[in-house]
């Protein structure tokens, strides 16, 4: 006992090794996700220059054709379902077994799996020896299958062309598409979509081919002719692949700011917004916001940790999720279903139906990523949940009267549907956090395949079973699919709220609280916002301002400026004559003024930005009076020479409009508001203005 006692005090329960080492796991996979850069030397950057060194220089339309072939060789995938009976029947000698199938879903998941896995090393190497290996991989498990069926063995079949298999699916699914994406970031959704619309394009040749095959060869011979076949062009295809030179992208997502252009004014002393933040960084939003072309564009510079930390992505998650489960189960098992339902009442071969189902797939990739250049990624989401709940809904009617046409024209509807999804998600994860965290993002995007994959895959085999064991229904009773269309369904209702709550776009998630706000979300393009209170007060309920003290002279000065436009004077002459040293900016035809200003005491430095944001009508209307505002910064650090509350700011704003709103009390204790456009863009405007001119003014 003595021993144990003396053990014990010293090292049985001493556990900060183990802590240590649990800690040393999560920053390694915390560096793993934030370390996604891909760091070139000079003399790899001119060779990727070249497809042929020095002969055949690489071009953007180069990598579409060669991503194109290389997803129609993964493709494959998406014919297995012409292979499950022959399988069933070959190794348990009943082509009901509905096992085979499994390797479907094991392939899908580990194609989403591994993608989340392997995405940022993807991302931080080259692009053509993460295809070269995901080539192997795909050939390994084509030869691994081969070897399962030949003994006769599931297992080894689900190892080889599920696990290993699966793996190379997905790392050579990220690295083409990243690839496009990377060569054409001014059209993230058609070059997208039509990357992935050769993966659906796979199963309208494959099917066909794949039937052929069955016919002529043993099963295991079959799947070594298509792994030979596929490896020869994915190896090719590999070599061809090269990355973006340096800076071809924005380091992050482009924000958007306003229209923009230099004051005309003829004045030595004038200079432009764009010119005086150009270089700088700003804090926005508990992100950085990063001005570096010379036209003065704002860029959104967004960590991978940063990026899976958000509400929209999880968000985005669970609608990807839920587009992919129905397409994943019908495409698995369209040639049984249609078998099982209509035997020879069929008005069409089971091969000719797979094949224009994959013609539907492909074509939704493609079109769908085109539509959501110009129409919205969201709204073209909404737009494909949308029509899977109706085509879904109409199922649970058409299949219980066995009509053969509507059943299959509804079926392929929803692989368009699918496809569709699957053609905008990249594009959106771009916009989203930038073209260098895509791939990582949608690797792990891709886990809701797996998840959709295996759990929806296996679901749905699971009910199939229970019915037709304990249950006493057969498989060609239409209660069988009928009631799996209900939790489908229920699904892609409770996915098309959660896509609702997705904010695209910079400024939807970064824009400034007002005090008390409780939520605040765009839904088809108008702003709503709920907050505590009900007493609106213009601009002053924005937190990034507070009321400054404005001087009488320079505000008396401002109302003879606005006067003065109005006839025709400049707006500016009162605030240049605060400061010789004055910068005066236009932005988007309104007015504004920098000026160095000192403080009290001489030591603080402020930027002072003045902002009319009144229409011409209002310019003589004596209620709207100009006011002073403190912009404060995000980390409040700044602090008032005499030592008063700290201001947290270092640009001043003079404001003569305040914002009107539609607003709806809710049980007096709640304010809902409208936010009108114009509000919007204008207060989005001087809230990045200010963040940017406050770093300048501070670095001074």
């Amino acid at each position: 006992m003595r021993i144990v006692e003396e053990l014990a005090s010293e090292a049985v329960f001493d556990h900060s090794a183990r802590e240590n080492n649990v800690r040393s796991f999560k920053q390694m996979l915390i560096n793993y996700y934030s370390n996604t850069e891909y760091v070139r030397t000079p003399q790899q950057i001119k060779r990727d220059q070249w497809i042929i060194y020095e002969r055949v220089r690489c071009r953007a339309w180069m990598i579409i054709p060669v991503a194109v072939l290389s997803q129609f060789c993964l493709g494959s995938l998406y014919a297995w379902s012409i292979f499950n009976k022959p399988i069933d029947e070959y190794i348990y000698n009943d082509p009901i077994a509905n096992k085979a199938q499994i390797t479907f879903y094991i392939a899908l998941g580990m194609l989403g799996a591994s993608g989340a896995a392997f995405g940022p090393w993807i991302e931080s190497h080259s692009p053509r020896m993460c295809a070269a290996i995901a080539a192997v991989l795909f050939f390994a498990g084509h030869c691994t299958a081969a070897l399962g069926l030949a003994c006769k063995e599931t297992g080894i079949m689900y190892f080889g062309y599920g696990f290993i298999g699966g793996i190379g699916m997905g790392v050579g699914y990220v690295t083409t598409i990243d690839a496009v994406i990377q060569w054409y970031p001014n059209a993230r959704g058609l070059s997208s979509g039509l990357a992935v619309s050769g993966f659906g394009s796979g199963a309208m040749a494959f099917s066909n081919l794949n039937s052929e095959l069955v016919h002529k060869f043993t099963l295991p011979q079959v799947f070594f002719i298509l792994g030979s076949v596929n490896f020869v062009v994915m190896l090719l295809c590999a070599l061809l692949m090269r990355p973006p030179p340096p800076d071809y992208n924005l380091p992050g997502v482009a924000v958007e700011m306003a229209e923009q252009s230099v004051a005309d004014m003829h004045n030595s002393h004038s200079r432009s917004l764009q010119q005086t933040i150009k270089g700088r960084s700003a804090t926005v939003g508990g992100q950085t916001i990063t001005v570096g072309s010379d036209a003065g564009d704002p860029v959104l510079i967004i960590t991978l940790s940063q990026a899976l930390s958000t509400r929209d992505f999880w968000f985005l998650w669970v609608a990807f999720f839920v587009n992919l489960v129905f397409g994943v189960v019908i495409i698995s098992n369209l040639a049984s279903m249609t078998t099982n339902m209509f035997g020879s009442k069929a008005l069409a071969p089971v091969t000719m139906i797979v094949t224009i189902e994959g013609a539907f797939n492909a074509t939704g990739r493609l079109l769908m990523g085109w539509v959501s250049d110009w129409a919205g990624r969201r709204r073209t989401f909404l737009f494909i949940i949308t029509l899977q709940i109706v085509i879904v809904a109409c199922l649970l009617f058409l299949i219980p009267e066995h009509k053969f046409w509507p059943f299959v024209v509804l079926v392929w509807l929803a692989t368009f549907c699918y496809g569709g999804g699957v053609g905008v998600i990249a594009a959106t994860l771009a916009d989203m956090f930038g073209a260098p965290n895509m791939s990582a993002c949608h690797g792990v995007m891709l886990t809701g395949w797996s998840v959709a994959a295996i759990g929806g895959g296996l679901t749905y085999t699971s009910v199939v079973s229970v019915l037709t064991g304990s249950k006493g229904f057969t498989l060609q009773d239409p209660y069988v699919y009928v009631i799996n269309q209900y939790w489908i369904l229920s699904l892609l209702i409770c996915g098309w709220f959660f896509l609702l709550l997705v904010r695209v776009k910079p400024r939807e998630r970064m824009y400034p609280r007002v005090h008390g706000q409780v939520l605040c979300h765009t839904l088809a393009g108008f702003m709503f916002r709920l907050a505590r209170g009900t007493a609106q007060h213009g601009l002053h309920d924005y937190e990034f301002l507070s009321a400054a003290s404005q001087p009488e002279d320079a505000l008396r000065t401002g109302i003879d400026d606005r006067a003065s436009e109005s006839d025709g004077g400049s707006i500016l002459s009162g605030m240049q004559k605060m400061d010789s040293t004055s910068r005066t900016h236009r932005l988007g035809g309104r007015i504004q003024s920098s000026t160095d200003m000192h403080g009290a005491a001489g030591i603080q430095e402020t930027a002072t930005i003045s902002t009319y944001m009144q229409e011409d009508a209002l310019l003589n209307d004596k209620h709207h009076t100009p006011e002073a505002f403190n912009y404060v910064s995000e980390n409040r650090k700044s602090v008032h020479p005499n030592g008063a509350d700290p201001r947290g700011s270092c640009v001043q704003l003079m404001c003569a409009m305040p914002p009107t709103r539609r607003c709806i009390t809710l049980f007096k204790r709640w304010r809902l508001e409208h936010v009108s456009k114009e509000e919007v863009a204008t207060v989005w405007r001087m809230y990045l203005s200010c963040a940017l001119l406050a770093s300048t003014s501070s670095e001074k």
